[in-house]
């Protein structure tokens, strides 16, 4: 009888968790979701190139820890003069991060979407290595410490020549 009463608890125990994950998940993906909805409905008259379901590798670092986010995916909104990234964890369940832009001149950025985090990329690297594979390397404006490395991968030549554009954003090349 101990046993089971043992077993009754570690399984409330898990459920408590299980619902309260989701609560958590679900909230944050609203949240996410409103913020990618307003995206879209302020660049729908800019008519920007989309590139959807792109394979991604996200890390973020801050002094000795680093954030590993697998198995992503994201659509890219590419403009003139910018890149937006809208992004998704895709892990048994879905979920959905606020988009990001990428531009060089950080200032003009309130003028153009309201509320995107935005940055300018570091150093830009088209890889010859691995075929179709674009990375980007980011340092957050505001904490210097704080990096962003991102890879697109498995990108067409198509979609390498549209992002080859911003090969020139890189401040240390």
């Amino acid at each position: 009888m101990p046993i089971l009463n043992i077993l009754i608890f570690f399984a409330a125990v898990i459920f408590i968790a299980l619902v309260g994950f989701s609560i958590i998940l679900m909230f944050h993906n609203k949240r996410a979701l409103l913020a990618i909805d307003e995206f879209i409905g302020q660049s729908s008259g800019l008519n920007p190139v989309i590139f959807q379901h792109i394979e991604l590798r996200y890390t973020e670092s801050s002094d000795l820890k680093t954030y590993i986010y697998p198995i992503n995916r994201c659509d890219l909104y590419v403009f003139d003069n910018y890149l937006v990234m809208v992004r998704r964890l895709d892990f048994g369940f879905n979920v959905f991060y606020a988009p990001i832009m990428l531009i060089t001149d950080i200032e003009t950025t309130n003028n153009i979407f309201n509320g995107l985090e935005t940055y300018k990329p570091d150093q830009t690297t088209f890889k010859q290595l691995v075929k179709g594979e674009v990375d980007i390397s980011l340092i957050n404006p505001i904490y210097k410490h704080y990096t962003i490395d991102i890879s697109f991968k498995e990108l067409t030549n198509e979609q390498i020549t549209v992002l080859e554009k911003f090969k020139c954003w890189a401040v240390n090349q």
